[in-house]
């Protein structure tokens, strides 16, 4: 039975389209009930760390989901690089007593763009996790240069360097996906 079939396709893309939504979602709800320690390093850490679970959950639904080869490429990157990444946040908030009276926690959170006003393309799968993760990526480079005005862990200031290093090309990549396949 055809109808069936095609049903079935466009309620498997509508779920990994709420998934998407709803990573993103979550991982900005996590952030924001987040209980800064006023330990740059360690907020930095413990922020990045959910802003990433969004970005890899997203990712995940667009791999699962997507149907542009570009994007599910680009797609499953980030999730290798991004797990990487949460793996050495874990690692450091371990062993961690976490000290300081830093308000970097509070000024990252308040630059960063609110569901509200993130331009969703609901067009097709593809075309939502271009344009969610672009101005995902963008706090995250937010994050990480304001990061490195108070941070100290070599380390993690390592990660926040890679991540404004890297992020800006994967942005200016899902940028033109969208200019050509709108």
């Amino acid at each position: 039975d055809h109808s069936s079939a095609t049903a079935t396709s466009g309620d498997t893309t509508t779920n990994h389209m709420k998934a998407m939504h709803d990573a993103m979602d979550k991982s900005m709800q996590q952030m924001h009930n987040m209980k800064p320690t006023g330990d740059p390093d360690y907020d930095f850490a413990m922020m990045m760390k959910h802003h990433h679970l969004g970005a890899i959950d997203m990712a995940k639904a667009q791999v699962a989901g997507g149907t542009n080869e570009q994007l599910k490429q680009l797609a499953q990157k980030m999730i290798d690089e991004q797990q990487k990444e949460n793996a050495v946040f874990d690692q450091f908030m371990q062993g961690k007593q976490p000290t300081g009276n830093s308000d970097y926690a509070q000024k990252a959170m308040g630059i960063m763009t609110p569901m509200s006003e993130i331009k969703m393309e609901s067009g097709s799968l593809d075309a939502m996790f271009a344009s969610m993760m672009i101005p995902h990526h963008q706090d995250a480079v937010k994050i990480a240069e304001e990061y490195l005005k108070v941070g100290k862990e070599p380390e993690m200031k390592k990660i926040a360097q890679s991540i404004i290093a890297t992020q800006p090309k994967e942005i200016q990549e899902l940028q033109q996906w969208l200019q050509t396949n709108k």
